[in-house]
């Protein structure tokens, strides 16, 4: 069953009412002339994932409203994982003209598969024009043709407390020995060294690429995950087993393994938890009291003089081939392009803004994060936005299952194996 929106609006000059109301108003005819009126029609999806962002969607969608009486907006936002466990099938019967999606392997199945109208040239050319980084737009071709308007980019690492550090005298650890005794010194105080909550797959999954970016390199990372290399391999077995040395002394807190990630940041605003994996943007759910005193580091190196890899997903929004209405959603894309909405999305996201912007504000977390990504030898999208769609629910799933005691790495890859062997072949790529 396709889930249903959480928020359904239309917009029209500042006014916002319920999608179930619409129709009734309109047949009563209760101050709706600007909406009747309106010549053009444009409909919009997003993921919502707390109320920051939510509140700078509605914003900005207000914005171009009011700037375009002659369009009348209709926008739907989602809860994530829903959204992205049923975008492709949405693609199939809604009739959204714009919609968040993510760059990398989802990106380019959506437009292979059709689902997808390109950017056309004016659109392109608006991209260089308004400084967006030729990193974000290479990001977004398929097959020549650029299928996203890049939104923000961010990295992974370590979240902590700089409070609980400091208590310490601990500073971020920036090799792996220097981060085993990090954890060694938490776990003798009485903190559980680290968290992941994996419930959704994918923040383990945060793990599993670090420990092979860090291991094993890039291409190696790369191959795997296009199938060109298999689990069985002994580089995998290797980043199972530095993974499951962690798990086996207790550094993980097995309570937090089924939980969605929401639910693991209270453990760490209590110092119960010293330290979780996750992308920066989590910052836009610290709560005021503690958002001053969270820290951020670098996934630590395992291989001395190891170039560093790192984690730099890149959302987009997307024109579904399906939309109705190509000339309002193009003055929508202009519209954020010439703006400032972007800074604004990313401010509430707590992310880098794919447009070159000099007026963005410092993130929570601070230079750190701008730092690992000016630092870093490369990037990666992430696992699911990376790997052949057919691999990701099968590693997500033997992720879990090695989560979980006695930590059997034999069990995990083998069942990951056995589903990447039936799995058919995908579309070659560029």
């Amino acid at each position: 069953m396709m889930h249903k929106p959480s928020m359904t609006s239309i917009f029209r000059t500042g006014r916002r009412i319920p999608r179930w109301m619409a129709g009734a108003l309109f047949c009563a005819g209760l101050q709706l002339s600007a909406v009747c009126n309106a010549s053009e029609h444009l409909v919009v999806d997003y993921v919502v994932s707390n109320s920051a962002q939510r509140a700078a969607w509605l914003g900005i969608i207000g914005q171009f409203a009011a700037a375009n009486p002659d369009i009348q907006v209709e926008h739907h936002g989602y809860p994530q994982e829903p959204y992205k466990r049923d975008f492709l099938a949405r693609l199939t019967t809604s009739r959204a003209d714009v919609a968040f999606w993510y760059a990398g392997e989802p990106l380019r199945e959506a437009a292979r598969n059709k689902l997808l109208s390109p950017l056309d040239a004016e659109l392109a050319a608006l991209l260089k024009k308004k400084k967006f980084s030729a990193a974000s737009i290479d990001g977004t071709r398929v097959d020549g043709e650029v299928y996203g308007f890049p939104l923000y980019h961010y990295v992974w690492g370590f979240v902590y407390r700089k409070s609980l550090f400091a208590r310490l005298g601990l500073r971020p650890p920036a090799t792996w020995n220097e981060f085993l005794q990090t954890c060694e010194r938490l776990q003798a105080e009485g903190v559980t060294p680290l968290a992941v909550g994996a419930r959704s797959g994918w923040p383990a999954a945060g793990w599993f690429d670090y420990l092979d970016l860090r291991i094993n390199g890039i291409e190696f990372h790369r191959k795997l995950l296009r199938g060109d290399i298999g689990f069985g391999d002994a580089r995998v077995r290797q980043v199972f087993d530095v993974w499951g040395d962690l798990l086996r002394k207790g550094y993980f807190l097995q309570a937090t393994m089924d939980q969605e990630m929401d639910r693991v940041l209270p453990y760490l605003y209590r110092d119960h938890v010293g330290m979780t994996l996750m992308g920066s943007f989590i910052a836009a759910k610290f709560p005021a009291a503690v958002a001053g005193d969270m820290g951020f580091f670098a996934f630590p190196g395992y291989t001395p003089g190891a170039p560093a890899y790192e984690e730099a997903p890149l959302d987009v929004l997307v024109l579904p081939a399906r939309g109705l209405n190509p000339r309002a959603r193009k003055r929508f894309l202009a519209f954020l392009a010439e703006s400032g909405a972007l800074r604004r999305i990313a401010e509430a996201d707590q992310t880098f803004s794919a447009q070159a912007d000099a007026a963005a504000p410092p993130t929570l977390l601070g230079d750190a994060t701008g730092e690992i990504l000016a630092g870093a030898a490369g990037y990666t999208a992430f696992f699911d936005r990376d790997a052949r769609p057919e691999l990701v629910a099968p590693v997500y799933e033997g992720l879990r299952q090695f989560l979980t005691p006695p930590h059997d790495a034999a069990q995990a890859i083998r069942h990951i194996e056995d589903a990447r062997q039936k799995a058919p072949a995908s579309a070659s790529r560029p």
